[in-house]
């Protein structure tokens, strides 16, 4: 196994891994029982917004119409789920105002959920094969 950096490079990526940190999804509800890949192959990327206090919300589908079951802080460590058992292709839909969300899961507490695309850090931080 080896781990590699996807992509990125720069003092952009170097003030977003200096926020880093690994945290639990926050909240109560439905949505837990992800499980990470036994095999350990996954790409994992970062929670971002404007505010640095802000609450990003996981939602139960890829719409705001959807109840929030957890929420994540900007920084906070996140999987991508996959879609087809293939670790670079990930769970996502458009709503139907055409924008982009992802199946994400929080590696600890297991909790998983949809956040918008505009929330995560693309291209992945990082991906282990």
């Amino acid at each position: 196994m080896k781990i590699k950096q996807c992509f990125g490079t720069g003092l952009g990526l170097a003030i977003v891994l200096s926020f880093a940190s690994v945290a639990e999804a926050r909240g109560q509800g439905a949505g837990t029982g992800y499980s990470p890949s036994k095999d350990g192959t996954y790409c994992s990327t970062k929670l971002l917004a404007q505010d640095v206090k802000a609450r990003i919300n996981l939602r139960e589908g890829p719409d705001t119409a959807y109840k929030a079951r957890h929420y994540g802080l900007p920084g906070d460590r996140v999987d991508f789920l996959r879609q087809n058992s293939d670790p670079k292709q990930w769970m996502s839909r458009k709503d139907k105002s055409g924008k982009v969300w992802y199946q994400v899961g929080f590696p600890r507490s297991r909790a998983y959920g949809w956040v918008r695309a505009d929330f995560v850090q693309l291209p992945p931080v990082e991906c282990r094969d």
